[in-house]
């Protein structure tokens, strides 16, 4: 049998990397200027015309209103999310409210979806990798992060049929590099997957028996990755520059670019070397009189800056590992993936950590596409990899006083499924509403909200199933006892948690006045006041 066409894609915050399988050996399937990944840059040219990948990259600094990056964090998240209201101050395109109250981005004149935008990434891989293989593939598998809720995950699967591919699967990214690593080699052995991408943290310990692969916990944090590195840099560099000159460099969002750049840059060399000098000639002037931005770094000045971060990672580690009553010696291996692990600290504290290296021969950026290429080889196949993923994170609903009840807990295998009675109604047309809510917090306001279902007169129980991309399904038994399948519908703000959030401002401005301090006018509560409308 001649080779299927097959691809498998790692749809990164920063990079994007496209994979195949021929004689069953998975291979990367060079770009358009023959590099074996994407950048996830989509801009608008000055001529208006929509360019991706290396050419938009190479106009985020003459353009950085009009070239959107780091969109991955912001797919399927619902605009008035207070994380979100925060991370839009940390990028240089305008963030605004889509359709069904999800986040959207303004590109010139156009509002466009984040689905639509990965989606001419992919576009452009799907082309390329038509040409390469000589016709269509026949079957695609797309990579999140393991901790991706359930919004974000269909977001994701939506922009691959956008981009007119048969997209298969949704498999987790610790999943798939586990696959890339261990797929045909006979193991009998408990690995752990640390993904430390460009925008996401994710962990996964695995129990891998020849080709079955199971996932036995996971875990992560999607505001944990290589761009919030990058942004210890920049801020010091700014701070530095500010101390030196008396000059604020962060409003100028093309030298801002610019710092960027040079940041990401640094972090690269410093893992390779000892020191690096960031120099910016003519970043701003002084009655005319150019200056220049010269500052140098160690590789212990970044290690200062950043230890913080490589903590929460580890702490994250050992939560997973507790909630199955495992130790960081129980690992037979450890599995890097994402261009961030080559930081030296990260791996220094990783032998720490587990007592032995990572383990060598798995290439953190292109093992996700491989695995996710490997299962699209396998879909349908006799000797095909079997996979048994969990639930990265809780699913459940709104309670009073701002409580989240669970009703599936993470690491459940899925596929999964469950049933919740409904409460009485209080109304008078005897309607039930739900507002549904995915996360680990005891609080809704912490959670992520995943939309809202409305149950008539009659309806007494509403199932929740997971099915085997860890996407969520409700049905409900009618009167009469026909099965229905049910949608979720979002709205800007639920009352459940409107109610919420002004508690917890409440709570916030008694907590300053016992202290007889000013409340807080920046971070993640700011970002509340505006979702309230108070600022």
């Amino acid at each position: 049998m001649s080779d299927r066409r097959v691809l498998g894609i790692d749809l990164g915050t920063t990079n994007t990397c496209v994979a195949h399988v021929r004689n069953k050996v998975p291979k990367v399937v060079p770009s358009d200027k023959g590099r074996l990944v994407l950048p996830s840059v989509v801009g608008l040219s000055e001529r208006g015309s929509l360019v991706v990948g290396n050419v938009a990259k190479e106009q985020m600094v003459t353009r950085p209103q009009a070239t959107i990056y780091g969109h991955k964090r912001f797919i399927g998240r619902p605009f008035n999310s207070p994380y979100v209201r925060h991370l839009a101050q940390k990028v240089s395109y305008e963030i605004v409210e889509g359709k069904d109250a999800q986040v959207a981005v303004r590109l010139g004149d156009r509002v466009m979806e984040l689905p639509e935008v990965s989606s001419l990434l992919l576009d452009h891989i799907r082309i390329v990798a038509d040409q390469f293989l000589g016709g269509p593939a026949e079957d695609t598998v797309i990579s999140v992060p393991a901790y991706y809720n359930d919004n974000q995950r269909a977001a994701v699967k939506r922009s691959g049929e956008l981009a007119g591919l048969k997209v298969r699967r949704i498999i987790n990214e610790p999943t798939a590099a586990a696959l890339a690593y261990g797929f045909n080699r006979g193991f009998n052995q408990k690995i752990l997957v640390f993904d430390l991408g460009g925008g996401t943290f994710d962990v996964s310990v695995l129990e891998v028996e020849g080709n079955v692969f199971q996932v036995v916990a996971t875990g992560g944090d999607t505001f944990l990755g290589g761009v919030d590195f990058d942004e210890r840099i920049i801020d010091y560099v700014l701070e530095e520059f500010k101390r030196e000159h008396r000059i604020d460099l962060s409003n100028d969002l093309v030298v801002l670019q610019r710092i960027r750049n040079a940041a990401e840059t640094a972090k690269m060399d410093l893992s390779l070397l000892s020191n690096v000098v960031i120099t910016l000639p003519y970043v701003t002037d002084r009655k005319g009189r150019p200056i220049d931005l010269r500052l140098p770094l160690s590789r212990s000045d970044l290690d200062g800056l950043t230890k913080d971060l490589v903590d929460r990672a580890f702490l994250i580690c050992d939560k997973v590992l507790a909630s199955k009553g495992l130790s960081p010696h129980d690992m037979d291996e450890i599995i890097l993936v994402g261009g961030q692990t080559r930081m030296p600290l990260v791996q220094t504290r990783i032998q720490e950590h587990f007592g032995r290296p990572a383990r060598k021969g798995v290439h953190p950026e292109e093992c996700v596409a491989l695995g996710a290429a490997l299962l699209a080889d396998s879909l349908d196949q006799i000797d095909a990899v079997t996979l048994i993923d969990v639930l990265g994170m809780p699913i459940g609903i709104a309670a009073p006083g701002g409580r989240f009840k669970k009703v599936i807990d993470r690491n459940v295998t899925v596929p999964y499924e469950k049933s919740l009675g409904l409460p009485k109604s209080s109304s008078e047309d005897g309607v039930v509403e739900l507002d549904i809510f995915q996360g680990d917090s005891d609080k809704i306001i912490d959670n992520e909200y995943l939309g809202s279902v409305r149950f008539p007169r009659g309806v007494e129980r509403v199932t929740f199933r997971l099915d085997e991309e860890g996407i969520l399904q409700l049905s409900v038994v009618e009167p009469g006892g026909a099965r229905r399948n049910v949608n979720l519908a979002t709205q800007t703000t639920p009352p459940s948690l409107k109610l919420a959030l002004e508690e917890e401002m409440e709570r916030q401005r008694l907590a300053a006045e016992s202290s007889g301090s000013e409340q807080p006018r920046e971070g993640l509560f700011a970002s509340i006041r505006r979702v309230l409308g108070r600022g």
